[in-house]
């Protein structure tokens, strides 16, 4: 048996029509997914505001509320500016955050009264989300609604 390599046609027509219909489906998944993209990008910005429980470093658990705000910074990136009150103390705080998946975000908040920074995730989930801060001053959870 002999082998022999087997010659195929080379039309260079049919490569840029390849190329060409590979980059007009391209495209059209993009277009579809680009307002996907933009309704969850709307999910987060806007005001929320709501409550939960602070754990201090040294074990003492707090009460406390908060409102935040969220603006979209470009591309799958949101500034933070957050309140939060109490009994004992009302903070201030920033973040950036990253849209990781559909309705997950994650980046690093900080405080400057106080100089703390630290981790924040964030789950929204339709009206609602759910917060969790931790960081070496102590951690948080938080649950919001979109006001």
């Amino acid at each position: 048996m002999s082998a022999r390599a087997a010659t195929l046609p080379f039309d260079p027509a049919a490569v840029r029509y390849a190329v060409l219909a590979g980059a007009g489906s391209l495209l059209a998944v993009f277009l579809t997914i680009a307002p996907v993209n933009a309704a969850i990008a709307a999910e987060l910005a806007g005001t929320w505001s709501g409550s939960g429980t602070v754990t201090l470093a040294n074990g003492a658990r707090e009460k406390a509320r908060c409102r935040a705000s969220y603006i979209a910074a470009g591309g799958r990136t949101y500034a933070m500016s957050a309140t939060c009150a109490t009994a004992s103390a009302k903070v201030s705080q920033t973040a950036i955050l990253s849209q990781n998946t559909k309705n997950r975000f994650g980046g690093t908040f900080y405080n400057p009264e106080f100089g703390v920074t630290g981790r924040i995730r964030i789950i929204v989930s339709g009206k609602r989300q759910t917060v969790y801060l931790s960081g070496s001053a102590g951690h948080a959870t938080f649950s919001m609604q979109r006001r």
